[in-house]
């Protein structure tokens, strides 16, 4: 897992989840985060970025809407394959 160096701010009038959804979808269509990458749980993610834990799970539930990621109960969320086409709409 590498570690998710996320900057926050909020001067840009994005919310915090937004900017982590945002983070994490580009480090996945850019091809720095790989298939079944395991990312960091929302208690250690919020804990990192001292943002609430719901904070984490919006993004997080925005990238599982969106098939970015998938959970997998007991074990975590992991970096779903991403077809070509829909990094082409990126």
């Amino acid at each position: 897992m590498n570690e998710l160096i996320i900057s926050l701010s909020d001067k840009d009038g994005k919310h915090l989840y937004e900017q982590i959804y945002s983070y994490i979808k580009k480090e996945i269509v850019e091809g720095r985060m790989n298939t079944k990458e395991k990312l960091p749980s929302t208690r250690a993610l919020s804990l990192y970025l001292q943002v609430s834990r719901s904070t984490v799970s919006l993004a997080y539930d925005q990238l599982l809407a969106e098939g970015y990621i998938e959970a997998v109960q007991g074990s975590g969320y992991y970096v779903s394959e991403v077809k070509f086409e829909e990094i082409k709409k990126y």
